[in-house]
């Protein structure tokens, strides 16, 4: 699965939704992971949750994230999202985030490393489904559990594991440490994925060319720029420095619009397509006066008039 060097979109809350999912897999994404999904709210039949495992033809293999701190409970939820459609899970441990890590998910489970193995005991057991983990180094400066985490899931059989280079209490403070990674990965039995911090094409690539790593995972990188895997691939394999110009800008916006429409309907949508949109347009001329406008539009064509009336200002040379 894991067999040539992977660019990954990662679980990302309100934002790796099955429309942001799609749109970066046009741009060249090889896979592209779902949001947090509780394990056990499939379990127990919350409507949301299970919302969240809808399946894409264009987006396969399908990879979907659970959260949980229950073993059985996440092998069933495994198997209840395998039915429903996913071709692959994986199984938050590095979700620094209180309102998870207080349930003794994400990142709790850091600090309880033979819960940890009683999870992925449990996938195991579970020969149909195939599983990933994502972690981070620790839980502070002071404990470092990657290496442990890494033999435990090869013992267990996981297919990768996917590790942000921070401890669970930096946040996203600081700088993710990828020397340390990097050093964890070359005594690794099983492919590893990188994450944290790529927002250039150059540390893609330098990142990427490391012969202990399977892969990246791209995340605040790619708000309002959901093309960064295009151009993290037109430099890999055509080495040039590409960009997309205004007119594929404004044509990407107007599909994340109509996408977020279809997923959501026109009201909800709305809420969540203005926050990309702050992000699409972030640093150019007039950002800050489109960004007060959008907000108080109530409609999808009011708000393509308006992004229509940006792309044709001469300032939109700059965007």
């Amino acid at each position: 699965m894991f067999s040539k060097k992977s660019i990954v979109l990662a679980p990302m809350a309100g934002i790796s939704d099955r429309s942001f999912r799609r749109l970066c897999r046009s741009f060249g994404a090889d896979f592209a992971v779902s949001e947090m999904v509780s394990a056990k709210g499939l379990v127990y039949g919350d409507r949301k949750s299970r919302i969240l495992l809808a399946p894409d033809t264009s987006d396969k293999p399908h990879w979907v994230q659970l959260f949980g701190s229950e073993p059985e409970i996440i092998r069933e939820a495994a198997q209840i999202a395998m039915a429903a459609g996913a071709d692959l899970i994986d199984i938050n441990m590095g979700c620094p985030v209180r309102k998870v890590v207080k349930t003794g998910a994400g990142a709790a489970l850091l600090q309880e490393p033979q819960r940890a193995a009683k999870i992925m005991q449990a996938l195991d057991r579970s020969p149909t489904v195939p599983y990933t983990i994502k972690v981070r180094t620790g839980w502070d400066h002071e404990t470092f559990v990657l290496n442990n985490f890494i033999e435990i899931a090869a013992k267990f059989n996981a297919k990768a594991l996917i590790c942000h280079p921070r401890s669970a209490k930096m946040m996203f403070s600081g700088k993710a440490d990828w020397e340390q990674l990097f050093l964890a990965a070359e005594k690794a039995s099983l492919p590893i994925i990188g994450s944290g911090d790529i927002t250039d094409t150059e540390t893609a690539k330098n990142y990427l060319a490391h012969p202990a790593l399977s892969g990246i995972m791209l995340g605040r990188g790619t708000y309002g720029r959901p093309w960064f895997f295009r151009e993290i691939k037109e430099l890999l394999e055509n080495g040039k420095n590409w960009l997309p110009d205004s007119g594929l800008k404004r044509e990407t916006i107007f599909k994340h619009g109509e996408l977020l429409k279809e997923e959501y309907g026109e009201k909800h949508s709305l809420l969540i397509y203005r926050k990309h949109l702050a992000w699409y347009i972030k640093g150019i001329p007039g950002a800050a006066a489109f960004r007060k406008k959008i907000f108080t539009l109530t409609d999808h064509t009011a708000i393509a008039d308006t992004v229509n009336e940006l792309f044709h200002k001469p300032t939109i040379n700059h965007f």
